[in-house]
């Protein structure tokens, strides 16, 4: 017989063991000692316990389970560990079961290397190339018949603005780990 915890995870409550509990305790407590002095350190941190969050939700699959150490092993070994490492559990079969995930991909406009609304900046971020080649050829749009306003207007009002550090990775189409996610976070 083990002792449960209800606990809650990014804003949703799940019951997990004492010693799953006890050792993601401890991740997220390294995950805290890790960050950088800054102000993005609790937007940080609630993304990684909403990823958190999602990964044994995704795990528990809406059954009434209890969340055990192997589940936390497998959620530990796809984030990662703060200081970049590869995770070693004591259950390495949970780790080599584990599939593999596709990182979600989406389109945000870009705060971070905007000229005026962050459309451009976007577009390259999302397609992986260099953002003065999209700021060219909207110019070039905008010379021919100017379509290139019309297109630009239209992405920036239908295109959300990418504030996180998950959307960041989103927009790049990363992994939302903590190497990752501490890419995007400004020490200041």
């Amino acid at each position: 017989m083990k002792k449960t915890v209800s606990a809650a995870i990014g804003s949703t409550n799940f019951i997990i063991d004492e010693d799953a509990y006890a050792r993601l305790d401890a991740y997220l407590a390294a995950f805290r000692a890790k960050l950088h002095a800054g102000a993005d350190n609790a937007e940080v941190m609630s993304d990684l316990e909403n990823r958190i969050a999602e990964l044994a939700a995704a795990a528990l699959g809406g059954e009434g389970r209890v969340i055990d150490i192997a589940m936390i092993d497998d959620i530990i070994g796809r984030i990662g560990m703060p200081d970049g490492s590869a995770y070693r559990s004591e259950s390495a079969s949970s780790s080599s079961a584990r599939e593999s995930s596709q990182p979600v991909h989406k389109f945000f406009r870009d705060p971070d290397h905007r000229s005026v609304g962050g459309v451009c900046s976007g577009l390259a971020a999302y397609f992986n190339i260099d953002v003065t080649l999209v700021r060219v050829a909207f110019i070039v749009l905008f010379l021919c018949a100017s379509c290139g306003l019309w297109i630009y207007l239209v992405l920036w009002i239908i295109a959300p603005n990418a504030k996180t550090p998950t959307e960041k990775c989103q927009l790049r189409g990363l992994e939302p780990t903590f190497e990752n996610l501490s890419k995007f976070t400004t020490s200041r």
